[in-house]
């Protein structure tokens, strides 16, 4: 998508199974349309904002930026799906035309985006990418520069959790998760954590160099217009005055 924002949506409404795709825009942002019902819906927060079935909300999960070198870190046994986008080598003419073929498409649209976008929050730049984070009825979005200016990670409360906020060298990403730790460094590629813990290649271990479960807040590396319309009164951090 433009905007940036992949988000899981659970596609259960009401303990049934609905189908799903996109239909329309709003304020830059697709909107989903289930067939069943006729409703439509937010794809980012997965609240149902037009049709029979307004106040009801389809269960929302991450969808992180990742590698397969990560997946298989996770998990050695994880299946991997590949499409060779028959659609796009078709209109290519050929494999290695791919990649041009899909930027012609995405070039092609961005007039149609801004066209249906309301007054925007010119706190940020309309392109600015950034994660924005949420917990029920509040957000905050940080953005990029402020991350890779801060030496690459900061530590901050937010919702009553203490957060790890980091760019991930290993998906060029901003990644974030609840922990204990008050402090951190880098060693090489290595996030050393005051607690022990330590993230490398993205993955998260313990003192005893054990794989540890992580804890993640509802998240999302996307574009600041997307995630500024979604969550209108989102707070914006700023990096401390030295």
């Amino acid at each position: 998508m433009i905007c940036n924002t992949g988000i899981g949506l659970v596609p259960h409404v009401n303990g049934a199974v609905h189908t799903f795709t996109e239909q329309g825009l709003y304020d830059g942002l697709f909107l989903m349309y289930d067939y069943e019902s006729g409703t439509r819906w937010n794809h980012m927060t997965g609240e149902a904002v037009y049709g029979p079935l307004v106040g009801e909300r389809l269960p929302v999960t991450n969808v992180l930026h990742t590698t397969v070198e990560q997946i298989l870190a996770e998990d050695p046994d994880a299946l991997l799906a590949w499409s060779e986008h028959p659609s796009a080598i078709q209109r290519s003419g050929d494999r290695g035309g791919i990649l041009s073929g899909l930027l012609d498409r995405i070039l092609d649209v961005p007039d149609m985006f801004p066209a249906t976008m309301g007054n925007e929050d010119a706190r940020r730049d309309r392109m600015e990418m950034g994660i924005g984070i949420w917990k029920g009825e509040q957000a905050k979005y940080y953005p990029l520069p402020a991350v890779r200016g801060q030496d690459d990670a900061l530590i901050d409360d937010f919702a009553g959790d203490r957060l790890l906020i980091f760019y991930d060298p290993t998906a060029r990403a901003l990644v974030a998760e609840v922990t204990a730790a008050d402090g951190y460094e880098w060693d090489d590629r290595i996030l050393r954590l005051s607690n022990g813990d330590r993230i490398e290649a993205g993955i998260l271990y313990d003192a005893a160099g054990q794989r540890k479960e992580r804890n993640r807040p509802l998240q999302v590396f996307t574009r600041w217009y997307g995630f500024s319309f979604t969550f209108p009164e989102t707070q914006v951090y700023e990096r401390p005055i030295s």
